[in-house]
C-alpha cells in the first residue's frame, strides 16, 4: 500500500518524463554517422598492424620450421665433369656464320642426346656392373670405393625409405632412373664448346663417379656408333671395289685397242698443218683484197672512158707518173698530133698493166685455194683419228680416280676404325667435391619468415574479409541503423567488487568514463529535480556483456544522485548478479519479479537493498513463472509509475533478444533502450535480424541505441578508427 501510494502521488511526474525522455535525447535519434574514409592501402596497414604480434609468431615459427627442415635434410654435393666439342672442319672466310650456325646445332645435338632417356639407362646400366671401378679408374678417381648393387641400393633407399620394391623389378629400375634424373645437370658453359655435366649426391665419392661414367659412357657410345658407321662404310666401299676395278681394265683395253688400230698419232704435225691452214686463209685473204682492188680501178676506169671524162680524170685514175707529165704539157702544144697519140698509147698501157696485174692476183688465190684443200683434207683426217683417243683416254682417266679415291677412302676407313674419333673428349674430370652444394640451414630462415609471413598476411587479410562482426561506432551504425552511443572498455575476470572499484572508486579510468558517458548519453535529464527514467538493457545472444554493461549504468547512475533500482529479468546471465547481491546485500529477500508483478508481496518485500553501493536489487522471476505471461498480464502504466515514484533512475537487465518477444514487450516500458553488442563478436545478421523484431510493432516508440562492449581498447585503437575509444585512452 505504501508503494502504490506513492504511484500515485508522483504519477503526473511520471507521465511528463516520458515525454521529456523521448524528446530531448538528440543524442539517441540522431542520423547515423558515415565511416571514416581512408585509402585502400592504408587500410590494409591497419588491418596488418592490428595483428602485428600474430604475423610475427607466424613468421617466427615459419623461420623455425624453414630451420630445422634444413637441418633435416642431407647435405648433398655435386661433381662436374667438363667435355669440350671438336670445332666443325674447313670452311672460307665467308661461312664464319654458317660454321657458327654448325657448332651451335651440333652443340644442341649433343645436349639432347646427353639427356636422353636411353642414355641414362646406359649410364645406370654401366654403373651396376662392376667395371664401374675400372669406368671411375680411367677418369683419375682413386678414392671412389667399388661400385657394385650396392650404388643402386643407395639409390632406391633415398627414393623408398620402407618397403622398397625387389632389386631388378621393372619398380626399381623406375626409381632408381628417376634419382639419376633428378640428380643430372647438363648444361652449355655460356657459347663456348664446353659442356658441364653435373651430379648431385650426400656422397662425394659417388657424386665423381656417377659424373664420369655419365661422360665416358656418352663418349664409349659415340665411338662405338662411329666404328660401326665407319665399318659398314667400308665394308660398302670393299664390295663395290672389284666393280671398279674390272671397269678400269675395260677402259685400258679399249684405248691401248684403238691406238694399235689406228696408229700413232703426231700430234705436232697436225698443229703445224693447223698453223699452216690458218696462214694460207690470211694469204688467200689479202689476195682477194687486191684482186678486189684491181678490178674496182678497171671498172672505174672504163666508166670514165665510156662517159667521155677528161683525159685529166683519166690519167688521175690510172696514177702513172708517164701518163701524168703527157697530159700536163698538152696545154701548151697546139695541134701536137705526136703528143696525143703518146698519150693514147700510155694510157693503153697502163691500162693493160693494171689487167695484168689482177690476173695475176686471180691466179695467186687459185692457187692458195687449192692449197688449203690439200691442207683441210690432212687435218680433218688428223682430227677422226684425235677424236677416239680423246674420247676414251677421259674415261680411262675418270675411272682411274674414281678407283684411286675408293682406295684411299678404304685407308681412310681403316684408319678411323683403329682410331675412332667421336668428336667429344672430355676437359676435366670429376673429382670428389669438398664443398657442399646445399646452403646452410641458417639461410634458409630468413625465406621461411617471409614466405610464412605472407601467408600469414594473406590469411588476415582473407578472415578479416569474411569477417561478419562489428568493431567500430560508424560500423555498427550503418550495418544496424541505429545510433552507437558509446562503448564499454573490456575487463578481463571482471567481478561484482572489481566492477564497483572500476566505476566508483576509479573514476577517472576509462571504464569509469564510458559507463558514466552512456549513462548520460541514454538519461541526458536525470538528476535532482529531473523526471526519472527506465532503462532496458538487452542484447542478441549469451556472453553479449549486457548484465555488465546494466550494473555499470546502475553504479555509475548512483554519482548522480537518487535511488537506484536494478530490475533483472534475465534468469540465464545471473554469476554477477548473485555476485553483487551476495557482496553488498544486507538482507536477503526471498520474493521476486514475479512476485511483485503477481502481487504475491509488496514493493518493499520484493527489493534486495544494498546500501553500500546505493543500489536496490529486484530479482529474476522464479523459473515456475512465465515472464512472458507476467509481462502480457501486469498494467504497464501503473507498474511503471509506481517505481518511477520510488526510483530516480531504473535498469531493467532485459532477457536476450533471441529468446522470444519479452524484450518487446519491455521496450513499452522503457524510456530508452541500449542494445548490448560485443566487439569483434557478435555477428552483424544476429544483430539486424533482433533489432529488427525489436522494432517491430507497437505504437509507442522508445529510442534505441547500441553499444560497444567487452572493446579492446588498445587493438581498437589500432584500426584508426577515429571514435570515442581514442579519447577514453587519453589520461585525465
Amino acid at each position: 500500500m505504501e508503494g502504490s501510494i506513492a504511484s500515485r502521488a508522483r504519477l503526473p511526474r511520471a507521465t511528463q518524463m516520458a515525454v521529456a525522455t523521448l524528446n530531448t535525447n538528440p543524442r539517441m535519434i540522431r542520423p547515423p554517422r558515415e565511416p571514416m574514409q581512408s585509402s585502400p592501402f592504408h587500410q590494409l596497414v591497419i588491418t596488418l598492424a592490428t595483428r602485428k604480434w600474430f604475423l610475427l609468431a607466424v613468421a617466427l615459427l615459419g623461420g623455425i620450421l624453414a630451420g630445422l627442415a634444413g637441418f633435416t635434410r642431407p647435405v648433398l654435393f655435386e661433381a662436374t665433369t667438363q667435355v669440350i666439342i671438336d670445332a666443325p672442319s674447313g670452311g672460307t672466310s665467308g661461312g664464319t656464320a654458317s660454321a657458327q650456325d654448325s657448332l651451335e646445332s651440333s652443340i644442341d645435338d649433343h645436349l639432347t642426346m646427353l639427356s636422353s632417356q636411353g642414355h641414362l639407362r646406359r649410364v645406370l646400366t654401366a654403373l651396376r656392373q662392376p667395371q664401374a671401378a675400372d669406368v671411375a679408374g680411367k677418369s683419375g678417381i682413386s678414392a671412389v670405393p667399388p661400385a657394385t648393387g650396392s650404388f643402386v641400393s643407395d639409390l632406391l633407399n633415398r627414393v623408398w625409405a620402407r618397403g622398397k620394391p625387389a632389386a631388378g623389378s621393372p619398380e626399381a629400375d623406375e626409381a632408381a632412373l628417376k634419382t639419376l634424373r633428378n640428380g643430372m645437370r647438363v648444361g652449355q658453359e655460356l657459347r663456348s664448346r664446353v659442356i658441364t655435366i653435373g651430379f648431385t649426391d650426400a656422397s662425394p665419392a659417388r657424386a665423381a663417379l656417377v659424373a664420369n661414367t655419365f661422360a665416358q659412357v656418352y663418349i664409349e657410345d659415340l665411338v662405338q656408333k662411329r666404328r660401326a658407321s665407319d665399318q659398314f662404310a667400308l665394308d660398302s666401299l670393299v664390295a663395290s671395289l672389284p666393280q671398279v676395278q674390272r671397269d678400269l681394265v675395260e677402259a685400258t683395253d679399249r684405248l691401248e685397242t684403238y691406238r694399235l688400230t689406228h696408229g700413232a698419232v703426231d700430234q705436232s704435225a697436225a698443229n703445224n698443218a693447223a698453223n699452216e691452214t690458218a696462214e694460207l686463209g690470211r694469204q688467200i685473204f689479202l689476195s682477194k683484197a687486191n684482186l678486189s682492188a684491181s678490178e674496182s680501178r678497171l671498172r672505174h676506169i672504163e666508166d670514165l672512158r665510156k662517159a667521155g671524162a677528161p683525159v685529166t680524170a683519166i690519167a688521175e685514175e690510172i696514177g702513172s707518173p708517164v701518163l701524168t707529165d703527157l697530159v700536163a704539157r698538152q696545154p701548151g702544144a697546139a695541134a701536137d698530133d705526136d703528143l696525143g697519140n703518146a698519150i693514147t698509147r700510155e694510157m693503153e698501157q697502163s691500162i693493160a698493166r693494171i689487167a695484168a696485174e689482177a690476173n695475176v692476183y686471180r691466179a695467186q688465190v687459185a692457187a692458195l685455194e687449192e692449197r688449203k684443200r690439200v691442207l683441210d683434207a690432212a687435218v680433218a683426217d688428223t682430227a677422226s683419228q684425235l677424236s677416239g683417243l680423246r674420247a676414251l683416254e677421259p674415261q680411262v682417266a675418270i675411272v682411274t680416280q674414281h678407283y684411286n679415291e675408293l682406295l684411299g677412302r678404304q685407308q681412310d676407313l681403316i684408319r678411323r676404325i683403329a682410331a675412332p674419333s667421336p668428336g667429344v673428349a672430355v676437359l676435366s674430370t670429376a673429382w670428389p667435391p669438398s664443398n657442399p652444394k646445399t646452403l646452410s640451414p641458417i639461410f634458409l630462415i630468413p625465406p621461411g619468415m617471409i614466405v610464412f609471413g605472407l601467408m600469414g598476411a594473406v590469411f588476415v587479410l582473407i578472415r578479416n574479409g569474411f569477417n561478419q562482426t562489428l568493431r567500430s561506432e560508424a560500423e555498427a551504425e550503418a550495418e544496424l541503423g541505429i545510433p552507437c552511443i558509446g562503448l564499454l572498455p573490456k575487463v578481463s575476470g571482471l567481478h561484482a567488487r572489481q566492477l564497483r572499484h572500476l566505476v566508483l572508486g576509479q573514476q577517472n579510468s576509462p571504464f569509469s568514463r564510458a559507463a558514466t558517458s552512456l549513462l548520460i548519453t541514454a538519461a541526458p535529464t536525470q538528476g535532482r529535480g529531473q523526471p526519472p527514467h527506465i532503462i532496458l538493457v538487452t542484447s542478441s545472444i549469451q556472453d553479449d556483456g549486457k548484465t555488465e554493461l546494466a550494473w555499470s549504468l546502475a553504479l555509475a547512475a548512483t554519482r548522480l544522485g537518487g535511488r537506484v533500482l536494478f530490475l533483472d529479468l534475465d534468469r540465464k546471465d545471473v554469476r554477477l548478479t548473485n555476485e553483487f547481491r551476495g557482496e553488498f546485500s544486507t538482507v536477503k529477500t526471498h520474493n521476486s519479479f514475479g512476485d511483485y508483478v503477481s502481487e504475491r508481496c509488496m514493493l518493499p518485500d520484493a527489493i534486495t537493498r544494498m546500501p553500500e553501493i546505493g543500489i536496490d536489487l529486484m530479482a529474476a522471476p522464479a523459473p515456475s513463472d512465465d515472464l512472458l505471461t507476467l509481462l502480457s498480464t501486469v498494467d504497464k502504466s501503473q507498474f511503471t509509475d509506481e517505481l518511477l515514484s520510488v526510483y530516480d533512475v531504473v535498469i531493467m537487465n532485459g532477457p536476450l533478444g533471441l529468446g522470444g518477444p519479452e524484450t518487446r514487450l519491455l521496450k513499452r516500458w522503457a524510456d530508452a533502450v541500449l542494445f548490448a553488442v560485443r566487439w569483434a563478436r557478435t555477428r552483424r545478421s544476429i544483430a539486424r535480424g533482433v533489432l529488427e523484431s525489436l522494432r517491430a510493432g507497437g505504437s509507442v516508440t522508445a529510442p534505441v541505441g547500441s553499444v560497444l562492449t567487452q572493446v579492446n581498447l588498445k587493438r581498437h585503437a589500432g584500426y584508426r578508427l577515429g571514435d570515442s575509444a581514442d579519447l577514453l585512452l587519453e589520461k585525465v
